[in-house]
């Protein structure tokens, strides 16, 4: 399916119709955001960077590589704009690091909450801090806060939780279901790609 969170991936998955492509973002060292799931280009570039140290006009110059395909790094406003072009629904996966900008979340609505809402995309992320902070700043956007264990059901302002499948019970489901929340439920594949994802819940979607 060619080179993860690249365009010519995102083409090729499109074609598969599937309700949303999951993707990952990182802000940039000029607070620009880029699409890129690692925290260092090591791996995929063969560039001991993060995302943070690099200019995203450094960032899209650079060719990744996997499985034998290869394709330059996207902007997250090159990627966003062929989505919509492919009327594909995205789920933004807002990657946080101890690196970011005080004010990364609020950057990230200003400059997208528009046509994240016209187009009906969603975002998760990992981080409890920037799910409050997007409810509070952009409430109409669908949030959803990823947990990687299901310890206890906590109380947020989340629309939806996201969980790797082998932790969800059914108590957290009807929990999620009383609060009008929507579970996430995705099987990992190697790494922590989320190959399959199904929602459960109020509204029922499969990835």
């Amino acid at each position: 399916m060619g080179v993860q969170n690249t365009i010519p991936a995102l083409k090729l998955t499109s074609k598969e119709k599937p309700n949303y492509v999951e993707m990952d973002i990182h802000e940039t060292k000029d607070h620009q955001f880029v699409v890129m799931h690692d925290e260092n280009l090591e791996e995929l570039a063969g560039i001991n960077k993060a995302p943070y140290q690099l200019t995203l006009k450094q960032l899209t110059k650079i060719t990744v590589r996997e499985n034998g395909h290869h394709a330059k790094i996207a902007s997250f406003d090159n990627y966003l704009k062929t989505a919509n072009k492919l009327h594909q629904k995205l789920l933004v996966e807002i990657k946080v690091t101890p690196h970011d900008s005080k004010n990364m979340t609020k950057l990230f609505v200003d400059r997208y909450e528009k046509t994240l809402l016209k187009h009906h995309d969603r975002i998760h992320t990992l981080s409890y801090p920037v799910v409050t902070q997007l409810k509070q700043l952009a409430p109409k956007l669908f949030v959803s806060f990823i947990l990687p264990y299901n310890l206890t059901f906590p109380e947020t302002k989340a629309n939806a939780y996201t969980m790797e499948a082998t932790t969800l019970d059914s108590s957290f489901i009807a929990n999620a279901d009383k609060h009008k929340q929507e579970v996430y439920a995705w099987t990992v594949d190697d790494t922590d790609q989320m190959d399959q994802m199904n929602v459960y819940g109020r509204q029922c979607h499969h990835y």
